[in-house]
C-alpha cells in the first residue's frame, strides 16, 4: 500500500507541475499577492494606495521566505507550492482516512490551479490530528489577523468579488471535513463528504455555465 500511495502522489505532483508550467499565471499574483508579499512593511503601515491580498501575518510568515527563494516569480512560487505539499500529501494519507484524504487532494490540486494563495491555509488544516490548534490558526491566517485595522473592510468586499465565495468555501469545506473526522462523526464521514462533494459539483457548474454566458456576452459586445 505505501508504495501505492507514493506512486499516486508522484503521479499527481508531475500533472500539477504540467498544469502550472503550461497555463498562464493568475493575474492576482501579479497585480495582489506578489506586492504584498514583497513589501510587508507598507502593509503593517496601511498604505490604502498600495494593493494586496488582506491575510493575516501568519499567511505572510508562511509565504514570504518561500517567494523570496524563487525571486518573486509567481509561477516558480506555486511550483515550489506543489513540490512542498508531497510533505503534506504523505502525511494525509498517513493520519487521515482515505475519504477525507482524497478530499484534499481534490481541494487542494483546485486551489493550487486556481487560487494557489490558499495552499499554505491547506496545510494548516491538513497538520489538525497533531493538534487542534492548527485548525484554529487556519482562519487566523485567512483573515487579517495582525494587520490594521482598516485591512478588515478588504476582507469583506474579497468574499463577493466575482468567484471568491467559491474559494473561501472550499477552504471551508475542508476544515469541517477535517474536523469532524477528528471530532465528531467520523461514522458517517463518508456520506457527509459525497455530500458535500455533490454540492461542491453544483456550485462549480453553476460557476462555470456563468462565467461561459459572461464571456460569450463580452464577446458579442465586441463585435457589435
Amino acid at each position: 500500500m505505501t508504495w501505492e500511495i507514493v506512486g499516486a502522489i508522484i503521479t499527481l505532483t508531475v500533472f500539477r507541475l504540467v498544469w502550472i508550467l503550461k497555463r498562464p499565471v493568475p493575474k492576482d499574483i501579479t497585480f495582489y499577492v506578489l506586492p504584498g508579499l514583497s513589501n510587508l512593511r507598507k502593509i503593517l503601515r496601511y498604505d490604502p494606495d498600495f494593493s494586496y491580498v488582506p491575510y493575516g501575518l501568519i499567511w505572510y510568515a508562511l509565504n514570504v521566505p518561500i517567494v523570496r527563494a524563487v525571486r518573486y516569480s509567481g509561477r516558480l512560487w506555486i511550483v515550489v507550492l506543489a513540490l512542498i505539499d508531497i510533505a503534506f500529501l504523505w502525511y494525509g494519507s498517513q493520519v487521515l482516512g482515505l475519504v477525507v484524504f482524497v478530499a484534499y487532494v481534490l481541494i487542494g490540486t483546485f486551489q493550487l490551479f486556481r487560487a494557489p494563495w490558499n495552499v499554505s491555509i491547506n496545510w494548516l488544516i491538513v497538520m489538525a490530528p497533531i493538534s487542534w490548534i492548527f485548525l484554529a490558526l487556519a482562519p487566523i491566517a485567512k483573515l487579517p489577523v495582525g494587520l490594521p485595522v482598516q485591512v478588515w473592510g478588504y476582507t469583506e468586499r474579497a468574499i463577493g468579488h466575482q468567484h471568491n465565495y467559491i474559494y473561501f468555501g472550499l477552504l471551508g469545506t475542508l476544515w469541517l471535513i477535517v474536523f469532524n473526522y477528528l471530532y465528531l462523526l467520523r461514522e458517517i464521514e463518508d456520506l457527509i463528504v459525497v455530500g458535500l462533494g455533490i454540492v461542491w459539483c453544483f456550485i462549480l457548474g453553476y460557476a462555470y455555465i456563468e462565467r461561459r454566458q459572461r464571456t460569450n456576452m463580452s464577446a458579442s459586445k465586441s463585435t457589435a
